[in-house]
């Protein structure tokens, strides 16, 4: 899949591939075998970082690499999320969420910089302190974790479009194409321009 639209690519930007084949074997062999599946290589974990700043520059983000535990969620924040989401700030909330941990490097448990959030969305500070402390929030996040998996899900970002799992922030050319074939709307997609 990726020959094919490395040629949509180059159609698209004009542009020429420098084709050099590989064995795949040979490049094992050159960096040596894996301990386990889940150990990364040191080129690997150089490319996650990159690719990951690749990404926040594609999408206009700014994301400064952090030192603590990347895994680590903020349950509050999330909780957060919930009341958000009844406020109909979903998008706003998250967006600021997102800057505040990833541009700013603040701690999104604490109750202080998730309030300045609420203020600057203007939701209601009450609602939104008592939801981000309450186990009915953190029951709803199960309830949700819970449904993601009987569906077949196993991480996020997950999305659905009608039965169709998508997983993976690369997906999104993927979602936008299911989109266009549930709803009977015509989108020019990557493919779609005759190469």
């Amino acid at each position: 899949m990726s020959f094919k639209r490395l040629i949509q690519t180059t159609t698209r930007t004009a542009s020429a591939i420098n084709w050099k084949p590989v064995l795949i074997a040979d490049i094992e062999a050159e960096i040596g075998p894996k301990i386990d599946s889940h150990t990364l290589y040191p080129s690997e974990i150089n490319y996650e970082n990159k690719d990951l700043q690749d990404w926040a520059n594609y999408c206009g983000l700014k994301i400064i690499p952090r030192n603590d535990d990347s895994k680590k969620t903020s349950i509050k924040a999330l909780c957060g999320a919930l009341f958000a989401l009844e406020a109909n700030k979903i998008a706003a909330y998250s967006g600021l969420v997102f800057d505040a941990y990833f541009a700013d490097l603040k701690d999104i448990a604490n109750n202080d910089i998730l309030t300045e959030i609420a203020t600057n969305l203007e939701l209601d500070l009450k609602g939104f302190q008592s939801a981000i402390d309450s186990t009915q929030s953190v029951e709803q996040l199960k309830k949700n974790a819970t449904e993601l998996v009987e569906r077949g899900g196993f991480g996020s970002p997950t999305m659905f479009v009608g039965d169709d799992m998508y997983f993976g922030n690369d997906r999104m050319p993927l979602v936008e194409f299911s989109i266009g074939r549930a709803t009977g709307k015509i989108l020019v997609l990557p493919g779609q321009h005759g190469t």
